[in-house]
């Protein structure tokens, strides 16, 4: 689209605009409209000020006048402190973040004008003219290839060193085509660290180990680097020749006295001479807390994940980013390509159990975790041992999650959370992605599992929605003579979204913020749902204590009963 063919009316106004800017101030000169060879529409201008001519040209973007004009010098010209480099545009009062559409060219002209005149003072002296640009990180490192993160605290814990030293650090780097970012992990000789980083570790490809130079001296490191020379730089720094004795050259971090600091690798050229490749060092700060949960409550909590695929993985993943940190893994299978469709797992875990790959992945969510893995699944064919010792551990969690939709690991999750008196939550997604249902129960407030279940499913076929579908995949439902309708990762986000709520407001062991224990949940009209997220609550009825108290037992009742079950040994 030709914006000025489609808005003729706007396309003369805009020339009228410049006409009468021209008549009413004899600082701008030979305006000239054109066109360029993609058929943008471009205004040619003379700016005049303290004597001097400057030669803007006015792009209008085929957006326009959605977008602003781009006003730019004529040749790789600096022209401004205000401007996007030698020859680049100028950063003038309209700009993307703040465009009117009913903003001219001309008005783009007039505030170029007074950027040049505001930079240029009547004895011809510079001026430095405020900013209103405010840029962010993102826009910042768009072009600096090679970055070094610096978690918050990494400089602090070398206060009160000496102020002159070398220490050894540990990195990480990953890379994308052209692009590294390394990742400062820790400072110090191993097992002797002064600082190890809080943050999860990347999942790279490789280490990478160095070494930071504490100086008492004020430099400029690259600048004493001009050229690919080394020699100034080894002058001043004797430690970076010692170090390039080893058989890696290393990464090389220097702290100055003045606090600048300066990130570097050291590679081999072609020539085999040192090459210092500069990285641009991002300091990171504590993110202000961005979730409302308690999660100090919550870290002290751990949880059973029973089933890691696409419900259980996400939960898992959710919960650790609100702020759990113990969990129990329990999953057989390995994860494939086709479960990448709605798994949390991505392509790395391909070929990999889905307890061992989703507990690599809480790690690169968070760090201080504590993972337990069981690679079985509940009833299968397993060592009657094995099993057991599974279903102690889930027992032992304070809260048993079954993402598996089967009825033989329900039921069993259900046995250990009634006998160890643990709550539990539940989650299912119907066939073809209409919707789902959560639940939980919890200890002497709700009915145990199994009747939960039991009043659920009464409820399900009084309105006509069956418990399982007939097709054996819990994601699929069957249509009339039609091919399966099947869950998409949407549907079963949302409902294992809804079931972390539930989890959360169990483990911060506060007041509950639900009114009810378990919700059918529309995602398409079908059914009961008359449209997506239309929601009904289940109204559980409690059956009373999950377990009967045990009465105390005397010391020759226990006696007695020993002796009636297990038989003396004979000679």
């Amino acid at each position: 689209m030709i914006w000025w063919l489609e808005n003729r009316d706007r396309a003369r106004a805009e020339k009228a605009a410049f006409t009468a800017l021209q008549e009413e101030h004899d600082w701008l000169k030979n305006v000239r409209v054109k066109h360029l060879d993609n058929l943008q529409l471009c205004v040619d201008v003379e700016i005049l000020h303290g004597g001097e001519k400057f030669a803007l040209a006015v792009i209008y973007p085929i957006t326009f006048p959605d977008t602003p004009p781009i006003v730019l010098p004529h040749g790789e010209i600096q022209l401004s402190a205000h401007q996007y480099g030698p020859g680049g545009e100028l950063c003038l009062q309209w700009r993307p973040d703040n465009w009117d559409p009913a903003v001219t060219g001309a008005m783009m002209v007039e505030s170029a004008h007074g950027l040049i005149a505001a930079e240029r003072s009547a004895e011809g002296e510079a001026t430095a003219v405020p900013s209103e640009h405010r840029s962010s990180l993102g826009a910042e490192l768009r072009f600096e290839t090679w970055r070094l993160m610096v978690p918050e605290g990494a400089w602090s814990s070398l206060e009160g060193q000496l102020p002159e030293a070398v220490f050894e650090i540990s990195l990480t780097i990953t890379a994308r085509r052209t692009h590294r970012v390394a990742h400062l992990r820790s400072i110090g000789a191993q097992g002797n660290e002064v600082w190890i980083s809080p943050q999860p570790a990347p999942n790279a490809p490789r280490g990478r180990t160095g070494y930071l130079l504490r100086t008492a001296q004020d430099m400029s490191v690259l600048a004493l680097y001009e050229g690919g020379e080394f020699e100034d730089l080894a002058k001043r720094i004797p430690e970076i020749s010692s170090l390039l004795e080893t058989q890696e050259w290393p990464f090389i971090i220097v702290l100055e006295k003045s606090g600048r600091k300066t990130a570097f690798d050291i590679v081999r050229s072609e020539n085999d001479l040192p090459l210092l490749i500069p990285y641009r060092i991002v300091e990171e700060e504590v993110l202000a807390q961005r979730s409302a949960s308690n999660r100090e409550a919550i870290s002290q909590n751990r949880v059973a994940i029973v089933g890691c695929g696409s419900i259980g993985s996400k939960i898992a993943a959710s919960l650790a980013r609100a702020g759990v940190r113990k969990f129990l893994l329990v999953d057989e299978d390995i994860l494939l390509t086709g479960n990448l469709v709605r798994n949390e797992l991505d392509a790395w875990a391909i070929g990999w159990h889905k307890v061992d790959a989703l507990a690599d992945r809480i790690g690169q969510i968070v760090t201080d975790i504590d993972i337990d893995t069981r690679r079985v699944a509940l009833g299968s064919q397993t060592s009657a041992l094995a099993m057991d010792s599974t279903l102690e551990s889930i027992g032992e969690c304070d809260l048993i999650v079954d993402a598996t939709a089967t009825p033989t690991s329900f039921n069993l999750c259900a046995g250990a959370a009634k006998r160890n008196r643990k709550p539990m939550i539940w989650a299912e997604v119907f066939g073809g992605g209409i919707g789902g249902i959560i639940a939980r129960a919890r200890p002497n407030t709700d009915p145990y599992p199994l009747a939960a279940r039991n009043q659920i499913t009464t409820w399900c076929d009084d309105h006509g929605i069956p418990w399982q579908t007939e097709t054996g995949n819990p994601y699929e439902i069957n249509g009339d003579d039609k091919p399966p309708f099947i869950a998409d990762d949407a549907d079963v986000s949302i409902i294992a979204a809804h079931a972390t709520r539930l989890a959360l407001d169990i483990l911060q062991g506060e007041e509950t913020s639900f009114p009810n224990s378990a919700y059918a949940i529309g995602l398409k009209k079908a059914w009961i749902f008359e449209a997506p997220f239309d929601t009904w609550p289940i109204d559980l009825q409690p059956t009373g204590p999950w377990e009967e108290p045990i009465a105390a037992q005397s010391e020759e009742d226990i006696r007695t009963l020993m002796s009636d079950l297990i038989d003396e040994e004979t000679s």
